[in-house]
């Protein structure tokens, strides 16, 4: 599991994309760019959310097949958002979002896909 906390700054976006980035590069070079992407847009999303003063708490976590990226930020409930999930709903397995006095959650789950390789050759 990685971890970090971000300032609600627009630098963060960058942080948090290369940062997801890289490590997917480390563990699943095949997600590499999509884990840049989808922590992009949930960072962008986070932004709108939180307050001066306050932290976006970012995580991943890596499984045999997956990349789970996760955007915690303080701003409670988003009764406007959610296109960012939607956005990326192409290249993810699933996501979520919640929302509650203690704030604001997103998850994305990457999944490697296999493509079934079929030998035609007699």
């Amino acid at each position: 599991m990685y971890r970090q906390s971000l300032p609600p700054i627009p630098d963060s976006i960058e942080s948090v994309a290369v940062w997801a980035r890289g490590i997917a590069q480390a563990e699943r070079p095949n997600l590499a760019g999509d884990a840049e992407r989808v922590a992009r847009a949930l960072m962008s999303a986070a932004l709108r959310r939180a307050k001066r003063g306050e932290l976006i708490y970012t995580r991943i976590d890596v499984t045999h097949d997956s990349l789970r990226i996760e955007v915690h930020d303080p701003g409670g409930c988003d009764h406007a958002g959610g296109f960012e999930t939607a956005e990326l709903s192409s290249v993810t397995t699933s996501f979520g979002a919640s929302g509650d006095h203690s704030g604001h959650r997103t998850w994305v789950i990457l999944r490697e896909h296999w493509e079934a390789r079929h030998d035609l050759q007699k």
